[in-house]
C-alpha cells in the first residue's frame, strides 16, 4: 500500500514538474508600453508638454489664448511664443507687441504656416521678403552631432537689413527659403520657425527636439517669463460666448422659457372640480324605484316589496306557506313584535304618497326581522 502511495505522488510530482517546464519555456514575462490619447489640458494644448519641461528645470512659464490679456504684463526679459495664425492679431496688438520687442523681448512665431497676406505683426516687424514660398526640409544635428531632427516646412525670405541683424539662419534663404531665423530687433530678438510643429507635444517626447525648443528660447531663457499662446481667440471668454455662441443661447433660453411655462400656473377658465365618488348600483336601484313610482302611484313597486317579503318568510319558515290574511299578519307580528293591524295595513295597496312610504317603511322592519 505504501508503495503505491509513493509510486503515485512520484507520478504526480514529475507531471508538475514536466508542465512547469512546458509553461516556463513556451510563455515568458513581456513588458509593453501603449500611449493613451490625451486627456484634460493636454488634449487642446498643443504646448503642455513644453510647459512643464520648462517649469521642471525652473524656467516659470504659463499657457493662454489671449494676447491682450498678457501685453500690458509683459517685461523686457520675457519670452511670447505664438503657436497660432498670426494673422489674426489686431492691428494695436501687433503695434504693440513689436514695441515690446524693441525694448527687449523675445518673440516666437511662424511666418508662413498660418499667415496670410497683408499682415499688422509682419508690417510693423518687417523682416520678410514678398518672395514665394516653398516646402523644404533641413536635417539638424544636435547633440554634439550624435543625433539629428528634420525641420519641414514653408521656407521665408528676410530682407536685406534684416539679413544684417540674424544672428542664426538655418536653410537656403536665396532658394527654397529659411525654416528657422534669428533676427536682433532694437534691443529684442525675434525668432520665426517655420513649423511649430517641433514644439507640440508629441515631437517633445525625444531629446533632440527636447534640445531644440531649449535653444529656440535661449536668448531671454532664465531671465522673465515665458507665454505660450497656442491658440489666438482675440477675446475672453464671454465675449466669444455672446458673438459666437448667440445660436446655442437662444436655444437655451426657449428650453428656459419651456420648462417656466410647463411649472407655471395655467392662466384661462378653472378647471372642473372631479364627481364625487359615487355607487353606481345604487343610483340605478334608485333611479328604477323612482320610474316604477311615478308609472302607477308605486303600487307595482308596492306589490314587488310585500313578494320579497313573503318569498323571504317562506324561505326562513316553508310552514307559513299554509297562512292566510289575518293568520299570517299575527304570525309576522308575532315575529316582528309590530301591531298586526299595522302589518295588516302595509300589505294593502297605498292610496297615496304619504301611504306608500308607510307601508314601505313597515315591509322593510319586517324584512330585517325575517
Amino acid at each position: 500500500m505504501k508503495t503505491r502511495i509513493v509510486v503515485v505522488s512520484v507520478i504526480i510530482a514529475a507531471i508538475a514538474m514536466l508542465g512547469g517546464a512546458l509553461f516556463f519555456n513556451t510563455f515568458k514575462r513581456d513588458w509593453s508600453t501603449e500611449t493613451t490619447p490625451s486627456t484634460g489640458e493636454a488634449y487642446y494644448n498643443r504646448f503642455f508638454a513644453l510647459q512643464n519641461i520648462l517649469k521642471n528645470i525652473g524656467q516659470p512659464a504659463s499657457s493662454g489664448v489671449l494676447l491682450n490679456k498678457i501685453l500690458p504684463d509683459l517685461d523686457s526679459g520675457d519670452t511670447v511664443v505664438i503657436g497660432d495664425d498670426i494673422g489674426s492679431i489686431k492691428p494695436d496688438d501687433a503695434a504693440n507687441l513689436a514695441e515690446w520687442v524693441r525694448e527687449g523681448g523675445h518673440l516666437v512665431f511662424s511666418p508662413t504656416a498660418y499667415a496670410k497676406q497683408d499682415i499688422p505683426l509682419l508690417d510693423e516687424l518687417d523682416l520678410l521678403a514678398n518672395q514665394e514660398s516653398k516646402v523644404t526640409c533641413v536635417e539638424l544635428s544636435v547633440s554634439g552631432g550624435k543625433e539629428s531632427m528634420p525641420v519641414c516646412g514653408s521656407g521665408f525670405h528676410l530682407k536685406k537689413q534684416a539679413l544684417a541683424h540674424a544672428q542664426v539662419m538655418i536653410g537656403d534663404n536665396a532658394g527654397k527659403g529659411l525654416v528657422f531665423a534669428r533676427v536682433s530687433e532694437g534691443d529684442g530678438t525675434v525668432s520665426m520657425l517655420s513649423n511649430m510643429g517641433v514644439l507640440a507635444d508629441n515631437s517633445l517626447k525625444k531629446q533632440p527636439q527636447q534640445q531644440f525648443a531649449l535653444r529656440l528660447l535661449a536668448p531671454n531663457f532664465g531671465h522673465g517669463h515665458v507665454y505660450l499662446l497656442y491658440e489666438l481667440i482675440g477675446s475672453s471668454f464671454w465675449v466669444n460666448l455672446f458673438v459666437r455662441g448667440w445660436p446655442a443661447l437662444i436655444a437655451s433660453l426657449l428650453l428656459i422659457l419651456g420648462w417656466m411655462l410647463m411649472r407655471s400656473e395655467r392662466l384661462g377658465p378653472l378647471v372642473p372640480a372631479p364627481s364625487a365618488h359615487r355607487r353606481a348600483l345604487l343610483e340605478h336601484i334608485h333611479a328604477v324605484g323612482e320610474f316604477l313610482f311615478r308609472r302607477d302611484g308605486g303600487r307595482s313597486l308596492h306589490q314587488l316589496a310585500c313578494e320579497a317579503v313573503l318569498a323571504r318568510l317562506h324561505r326562513r319558515d316553508p310552514a307559513s306557506v299554509m297562512l292566510k290574511q289575518d293568520e299570517l299578519y299575527a304570525w309576522l307580528a308575532q315575529r316582528s313584535r309590530l301591531e298586526a293591524s299595522l302589518i295588516e295595513h302595509a300589505f294593502r295597496s297605498p292610496a297615496n304618497a304619504a301611504a306608500f312610504r308607510g307601508s314601505m317603511t313597515t315591509l322593510a322592519r319586517l324584512r330585517s326581522h325575517l
